[in-house]
């Protein structure tokens, strides 16, 4: 076919068929229509130059396509689009707003190294083959939620800039993340991962929402930067867990609601070299997770009577006493099992005060008794629960007064 392209102020093609069409390179001044056309064999539209909007809505692909090497500056549409082959769109620029909502890629998709300098949306798309989104770069909001991902898909590398929303996406084959620099506020609610996801090595500067997701098979966040706040609530992990820090970044103490999070294999998840301090954890079942080098929040006036203590009894006003001291009690065993022997002792302070001092639901009538006159009052009145040990001393001096003076 002839890459000579008309020039009026829209170019429609609409509804036509092409066998075998070839626009390399061709440069399109003005708004051109492909609604509904049917490409036959291998479309060719790499080095294409789209100065105005290009709508393909409705478009069917029923060969091989490429793209790659585009430019589309206005609006681009492929809403309700079939490509049957492979496509690629390797190092295309899109200079406007991408619409990619409802589309169907059922061969190998390549959108690597691709640049979205505004909205690239593909909600509700489906790709059913491989799909690889590696090192491209997202400067407008990346629009993600209830894709259906058959296979594996690549994001490794990616940069997310503005906004990015996976909400509800579902990866049936390996997610792969890793390397990814993500510097905006990022959605994975209520995701299905169905085999390994790897975040490893990469970077997030701003809150990432990960609560009610499903992960079916291994999670990888070693070498990962938080600096923001990360939510896992209510998340499951039915596979292996690990989240580990780089070295050198042992000052961050990344903020993460961990809560109500269900561990099918608790055993196979790792925390390494993480900072405690902000990291909630209540209504998690902890008992078999491995916690190597952990840092806890102080707590205390004074600096030498400061002890350590899980984040969620200071950052909730009035958190569950029973389901602290549960949290408490799992910690000092995993620590114990790990042969871990500092704060072992802290800890078991705060389960102590914890079932001393809180009150066990809104109606608890032996609140004082029990704060006041229990076995816990007299254990911590004498030795500080075996934590101060010069009570101890001081409490059989004050009774040896007494006995003198009786």
């Amino acid at each position: 076919m002839s890459k000579a392209v008309p020039s009026p102020s829209v170019t429609n093609f609409d509804g036509k068929q092409f066998q075998d069409a070839d626009f390399n390179g061709a440069q399109f001044p003005s708004k051109v229509t492909f609604r509904d056309a049917q490409f036959n064999g291998k479309t060719n539209f790499r080095g294409a130059n789209f100065e105005g909007p290009a709508d393909f809505t409705g478009a069917r692909f029923l060969g091989d396509v490429d793209f790659s090497s585009a430019s589309f500056n206005d609006p681009l549409r492929f809403d309700n689009i079939r490509f049957a082959g492979k496509t690629a769109f390797v190092g295309v620029h899109f200079r406007h707003d991408a619409h990619f909502s409802d589309a169907e890629f059922a061969g190998d998709s390549d959108f690597s190294q691709v640049t979205f300098h505004a909205w690239g949306l593909f909600n509700k798309s489906r790709f059913r083959a491989g799909v690889t989104f590696r090192k491209a770069c997202f400067r407008g909001s990346a629009h993600f939620e209830d894709v259906d991902f058959t296979t594996d898909a690549d994001f490794s590398g990616v940069r997310l800039i503005p906004f990015a929303d996976f909400q509800r996406a579902q990866f049936r084959g390996d997610a792969l993340f890793n390397k990814s620099s993500i510097e905006c506020k990022t959605l994975f609610q209520g995701a299905r991962f169905s085999k390994t996801v790897d975040f490893s090595d990469s970077r997030f500067t701003h809150p990432v929402n990960f609560s009610a997701a499903h992960f079916g098979g291994a999670v990888n966040f070693e070498r990962v930067i938080f600096l923001q706040f990360v939510d896992f609530k209510e998340a499951h992990l039915a596979d292996s867990f690990i989240l580990a820090l780089p070295k050198g970044s042992e000052g961050l103490a990344p903020e993460i609601r961990f809560e109500s999070v269900i561990l099918d294999q608790p055993v196979e998840a790792r925390f390494q070299d993480i900072s405690f301090e902000k990291i909630t954890l209540m209504g998690t079942k902890l008992r078999g997770v491995r916690l190597i080098n952990p840092k806890w929040p102080r707590r205390g006036l004074f600096k030498s009577s400061q002890r350590a203590v899980v984040y969620d009894e200071i950052q909730k006003e009035k958190p569950d006493p029973q389901r602290l001291a549960e949290l408490y009690r799992d910690i000092r065993e995993n620590l114990r099992q790990a042969g871990t022997r500092a704060d072992l002792g802290d800890l078991f302070y705060g389960e102590m005060e914890v079932r001393r001092k809180q009150r066990r639901g809104p109606n608890d009538t032996f609140y004082f008794f029990r704060r006041y006159c229990s076995p816990y009052t007299l254990f911590w009145l004498t030795c500080g629960y075996g934590r101060r040990p010069w009570r101890a001393i001081a409490a059989a001096g004050a009774a040896a007064v007494i006995y003198r003076l009786m």
